[in-house]
C-alpha cells in the first residue's frame, strides 16, 4: 500500500518542504512555451518560412527542409540534397493581477488573539509586470536524397521551454520562483516515393529536457509563524512567554522572510517516441500533409536542498501529448492558400504525481489537473512577387488546453504574423517573419496545497517573436 504525506502539517515540516519541492519539479517539467506562445506547454516556433503563414499549411509546404520538423513523409519529395537552419527569439509579456489578499483573515484572527498589530501583503503585492524572460530557440533541418525514391531526414528543434521568474519576495512564492526548462528534440526520419504523388515518412523522437528551479516560501513564512505561535499558546504559556515567542518570530510575521529560499533543484532525462507522415504531392502547386507524433515519457529525477538542509532525490513520471496535423498548400498563379489543423491530445495529462525516487510507494505530490483535448486552427497566404519574393502572412486560433495556473496561465490565443522569403540564388534562400500573438484575459483561483491558502489572479499575456531561417539546396 502507497503511503502518501499529508499537507495538512506546519508549512516548516520536512515532509511538506519534500512536496513543495516535487510541486516545483512538476512545474518544471511541464512549464513551456514560454507562456505566452502557444496552448498548454508547446512552442511552435519551429521555421521561419512556417510562422510568416502562422504555420499554415506546415505539413505540406516543400519550399525548404523545415517541413521534416512536422512531416517526415516530405523528405521524399526533395530530389537533391536540403540544408536549412535558424532561429525564433520570443520576446513574452505576461502580466499577473492579484484579485485576493488571502492571509488578511489569518493576520485579523491573530491580531485579535494576542493584541498584535501585524499586517499581511495587499492585492497589489500579488502583481507582477512580467513573469517570463525573453528565449531563443534554435533549429536545424537536412535531407538526404537516397536514390530517386529514399530519402534521409534529420532535425534537431525545440517544442517545449521556458525561462521564468519571479522576485525572490514574492508573496505566493511557493507558486512562484524561478524555472528554467529546455528541451531539444533530435528527430531522424525515413521517407519513401511511392509511384509520382505519394510519399510515407516515419521517424524517431529523441527527446532532451533539463530543468532547474527554485522556490521561496513567501506567505508560508508568516502563516507558519502564527500558526507556530498559536500552537504554543494552547500548551499553556504564560502572555510572558508568547510574548518572547512573538518578538522572536517578528521577522517572519512582518513579512521580510518572505524571500527565503525554500529550495533549489534541477534534473534531467531522455525520453523516445515516434512520428509518420503522408503527402500527397499532386503537383508543384498542390500538395496535402497529414502526420502523427506520438507521446513521449520523461521520469525526471532531480537533486535538491532547502532551507533546513534536506536532501531528496524527487521523481516525477510526465507524457508529452500526442499531435495529428493536416495541411494543405495550393497556389493559383501568384498566389498560393494554406491551411492547418492541429489536433493535440491534452486529455492524457490528467494530473501529476511525484514520488521519492528512493522509494516510488512513497507519494510527495498528487494534483489532477482538468485538460482537454485541444485544435489549433490556421490560414495562410502568400504572393509570389517575380522569381525572388515571397510574401506570407497567416492568421491562427489557438485553443486553451485546460485549467489556468499561475505557473501555466493558458488561454485561448490568436496570432497575427507576417513575413517574406529572399531568394539569393537557385541554391540559398532566406526566410524572415515576425508574430504577434495575444491571449485571452483569464481570471482564476489556485490554491497552494503546502499551505491551503487560496489565490485569486488575472492573467494577461502576450507575446512578439521574430524569427530568421537560413536554406541551401545543392
Amino acid at each position: 500500500m502507497k503511503k502518501t504525506y499529508s499537507f495538512k502539517q506546519n508549512v516548516f515540516k520536512k515532509s511538506v518542504i519534500s512536496k513543495a519541492v516535487v510541486k516545483a519539479m512538476v512545474t518544471a517539467t511541464i512549464m513551456a512555451s514560454a507562456q505566452a506562445s502557444a496552448a498548454g506547454f508547446q512552442v511552435n516556433v519551429q521555421s521561419a518560412s512556417a510562422l510568416g503563414n502562422a504555420n499554415a499549411g506546415f505539413a505540406a509546404n516543400t519550399e525548404n527542409a523545415a517541413v521534416i520538423a512536422t512531416n517526415p513523409a516530405a523528405a521524399a519529395s526533395f530530389d537533391k540534397f536540403a540544408f536549412s537552419f535558424g532561429g525564433a527569439y520570443v520576446e513574452p509579456t505576461v502580466e499577473t493581477t492579484g484579485n485576493n489578499a488571502p492571509l488578511d483573515p489569518y493576520y485579523a484572527n491573530f491580531n485579535a488573539g494576542f493584541g498584535t498589530n501585524y499586517s499581511g501583503p495587499s492585492e497589489s503585492d500579488y502583481d507582477v509586470e512580467n513573469s517570463v524572460n525573453s528565449s531563443t530557440i534554435p533549429s536545424v533541418y537536412a535531407v538526404i536524397p537516397v536514390g530517386s525514391k529514399l530519402a534521409i531526414g534529420l532535425a534537431g528543434y525545440t517544442n517545449y521551454g521556458t525561462n521564468t521568474e519571479f522576485s525572490d519576495d514574492y508573496a505566493a512564492g511557493l507558486l512562484g520562483g524561478s524555472t528554467k526548462l529546455t528541451t531539444f528534440n533530435l528527430n531522424p526520419s525515413l521517407a519513401l516515393k511511392l509511384g509520382s504523388k505519394l510519399r510515407l515518412g516515419v521517424g524517431a523522437q529523441i527527446v532532451y529536457g533539463s530543468a532547474e528551479l527554485e522556490r521561496n516560501l513567501g506567505d508560508g513564512a508568516a502563516l507558519g509563524a502564527m500558526g507556530g505561535i498559536k500552537a504554543y499558546a494552547q500548551t499553556g504559556a504564560s502572555p510572558a512567554e508568547i510574548g518572547g515567542a512573538i518578538a522572536a518570530k517578528n521577522a517572519l510575521l512582518s513579512g521580510q522572510a518572505a524571500g527565503t529560499q525554500a529550495f533549489i533543484m534541477e534534473g534531467d532525462d531522455i525520453g523516445f517516441g515516434w512520428n509518420a507522415g503522408i503527402l500527397l504531392d499532386l503537383n508543384a502547386n498542390h500538395k496535402i500533409g497529414v502526420s502523427y507524433r506520438s507521446e513521449v515519457e520523461l521520469s525526471f529525477e532531480g537533486d535538491y536542498s532547502n532551507y533546513e538542509g534536506d536532501n531528496l532525490t524527487g521523481q516525477l513520471d510526465l507524457s508529452l501529448p500526442a499531435m495529428a496535423e493536416l495541411g494543405g498548400f495550393h497556389r493559383f498563379g501568384n498566389l498560393a492558400l494554406q491551411y492547418g489543423v492541429v489536433w493535440t491530445e491534452w486529455s492524457s495529462f490528467d494530473g501529476l504525481t511525484g514520488v521519492a525516487a528512493e522509494n516510488n510507494d512513497l507519494v510527495l505530490f498528487d494534483k489532477a489537473y482538468n485538460y482537454e483535448d485541444n485544435i489549433r486552427y490556421s490560414a495562410g497566404l502568400s504572393y509570389y512577387l517575380g522569381d525572388k519574393v515571397i510574401l506570407r502572412a497567416g492568421y491562427a486560433l489557438d485553443e486553451s488546453a485546460g485549467d489556468t495556473t499561475i505557473s501555466i496561465p493558458d488561454s485561448e490565443r490568436q496570432w497575427y504574423t507576417a513575413g517574406l522569403t529572399f531568394k539569393v540564388s537557385k541554391t540559398l534562400s532566406v526566410d524572415l517573419a515576425a508574430a504577434y500573438i495575444v491571449g485571452k484575459e483569464t481570471s482564476f483561483t489556485e490554491t497552494d496545497t503546502n499551505t491551503g491558502l487560496t489565490y485569486a489572479f488575472t492573467n494577461t499575456a502576450e507575446a512578439v517573436v521574430a524569427s530568421a531561417q537560413v536554406n541551401l539546396v545543392f
